[in-house]
């Protein structure tokens, strides 16, 4: 019998702005390797956007809409009650991620063909929701695989009462879905699995993983360029030769940890006279208050650039100048964030270390040995790794360099969504 497969996401498809993004596009890069030689039917259901917004990428829907049409696929626009000019418009409340789930009940039972095998990824926690209608899906053997990439519990964003509604309305969801046996909740890693948990008392098989990975080919272009600092200069960051870097990037949120940085920096750069901090933090999350935290507490130091930018190509270049010294992953409730295995792959030939966060999923992309490990709420602790990691001697921090690339074929995704795929998708 043919398999179809629904990707039901609200970015990545025609839009490109978060890790959900990421992991969409990455979906659709491994669909297109993996039905080159299958007969399988694809089909995307997404947020539709405004095609004038600033927020719609007509790079992502032009590769979403080739491999829908490719494999004799439908593209199903869902809506949520707005007008899809930015990201906060697009899926602010509980409200449209109700309307969502109940548009895409519509656009399944309109398109569904009863003699198909069919499959559903839900991407994100808002698609739990869909738990709450899928039975009024004709298709009552729709099999459903529902990735949340945050938690309520996990993920300290809104006011309380806010908050709190997500965290009632997400049990209520993981239990219908318990209660399922054609549903089940799918971890990014172990380390979001272990939160989800003990917090919401999942559990999961060892076939309820999709790891977190990357889709090599895309970065290949930077990873054989190596730039300068008078390079940077094209990106507004201006800093003197000889100045060494230290460098985080990702959307500017709680969950992120660039509060702790900032406030580790306040206290790191009296030691560090030679160095400056580049933080990359497009202030895209909803969380304009945070973005100001943190821009205050540096407003006290000296030697720190914060850049309200999402340009990708600003990251990879800074990733690649030679005077980049330390990358720091400070995350606090990221279930399993792409920096840090961009960090890793962006390695290569390069002369840098990463400091971790030891306390969410970031740790799924590194040992021990292969960076250094700080919980960066102990701004003491994280001061000191700072500074211990920019005075490493050379063979010591080549031989964790050498460590961290060594394991970066586990992240290569094509190969991990393939084999999920042939887990969970088997006859």
């Amino acid at each position: 019998m043919k398999k179809h497969l629904i990707i039901a996401t609200y970015d990545g498809i025609n839009t490109h702005y978060s890790g959900v993004g990421t992991i969409a596009k990455n979906i659709v890069n491994a669909l297109g390797d993996l039905t080159a030689d299958t007969d399988l039917r694809v089909s995307i259901a997404y947020i539709e956007a405004d095609k004038n917004s600033k927020v719609f990428n007509k790079e992502c829907f032009e590769a979403s809409s080739n491999l829908v049409k490719r494999t004799g696929g439908i593209m199903m626009p869902l809506c949520n009650s707005t007008k899809g000019q930015n990201e906060w418009d697009m899926w602010r409340s509980f409200k449209e991620w109700n309307y969502a789930c109940v548009s895409l009940v519509t656009a399944l039972n309109l398109s569904l063909n009863p003699d198909e095998e069919n499959y559903i990824i839900l991407n994100d926690t808002p698609f739990l929701f869909f738990s709450k209608y899928k039975e009024l899906v004709n298709d009552k053997k729709l099999k459903c695989f529902y990735f949340p990439l945050s938690t309520g519990k996990n993920h300290a964003f809104g006011d309380a009462d806010w908050r709190n509604n997500r965290i009632r309305v997400e049990q209520e969801c993981f239990d219908i879905i318990a209660g399922d046996k054609n549903s089940k909740v799918v971890a990014l890693g172990k380390k979001f699995a272990e939160r989800m948990s003990e917090d919401y008392g999942l559990s999961f098989s060892e076939n309820d993983f999709l790891q977190n990975g990357l889709c090599f080919e895309k970065y290949e272009e930077f990873l054989n360029k190596k730039f300068g600092n008078q390079d940077l200069k094209k990106y507004g960051i201006e800093i003197e030769d000889d100045k060494r870097i230290v460098f985080a990037w990702g959307r500017c949120s709680v969950a992120k940890g660039f509060k702790e940085l900032a406030l580790a920096w306040s206290v790191a750069h009296k030691d560090l006279p030679n160095h400056y901090l580049i933080l990359q933090i497009p202030n895209n999350s909803g969380e304009a208050s945070y973005f100001e935290e943190v821009k205050d507490i540096l407003s006290n130091t000296s030697r720190h650039i914060v850049i309200d930018d999402f340009n990708p190509e600003i990251w990879k270049t800074v990733l690649r100048t030679e005077n980049i010294d330390v990358v720091c992953i400070p995350s606090l409730m990221d279930p399993f964030p792409h920096t840090s295995i961009e960090a890793k792959l962006f390695s290569k030939d390069m002369n840098y270390i990463t400091i971790i966060s030891d306390v969410d999923g970031a740790v799924d992309a590194f040992a021990k040995d292969e960076a250094i490990y700080v919980d960066p709420r102990n701004i003491n602790s994280f001061v000191s790794e700072l500074i211990r990691a920019t005075n490493l001697s050379q063979q010591e921090k080549i031989k964790i360099i050498d460590r961290s690339k060594s394991s970066i074929n586990k992240f290569d995704f094509p190969s991990i969504f393939i084999d999920f795929i042939s887990k969970n998708m088997s006859a």
